[in-house]
């Protein structure tokens, strides 16, 4: 089974996964329910998190007046219900997620694919969906 190859930190509701700012934008893009696409594909539920640095990056885009800060918008509204984490790395956003994966056991749910090839270098566990809404489970 896909959940055993990528076992992590287990939170009330599932497995916990740090949700990056790219992934976040995909799923409101494609209008499509990823979480539930990728709960299938592991068997079991996630429960994802939500750093602070990721809500400060979609507040930025949110300013914008064009499809992305739309996109943006609509994320933060759907980030509203789920589990926020206060982390500071003093690095970047991709600086943090990796800190906090590592850190804490977190896997790394992103849409990014420069950001899924560093994690994996670095031995972090995590979810890639592709622009095709393919879900790569990498650990």
């Amino acid at each position: 089974m896909e959940a055993d190859r990528i076992r992590g930190n287990i939170g009330l509701n599932g497995l916990l996964a740090i949700l990056d700012t790219s992934f976040l934008l995909l799923v409101i893009e494609s209008g499509r329910d990823l979480l539930r696409l990728i709960e299938e594909r592991l068997g079991e539920p996630v429960e994802p998190v939500v750093p602070a640095s990721v809500v400060g990056e979609l507040n930025r885009l949110s300013a914008k007046e064009d499809r992305r800060g739309m996109a943006a918008r609509l994320a933060l509204k759907m980030v509203e219900k789920m589990r926020q984490l206060e982390h500071s790395s003093g690095g970047s956003v991709d600086d943090e997620l990796m800190s906090l994966a590592s850190h804490f056991g977190y896997i790394v749910i992103t849409g990014d694919s420069a950001l899924q090839k560093r994690l994996r270098r670095r031995g972090i566990k995590c979810i890639y969906v592709s622009r095709r809404l393919e879900v790569h489970i990498l650990a």
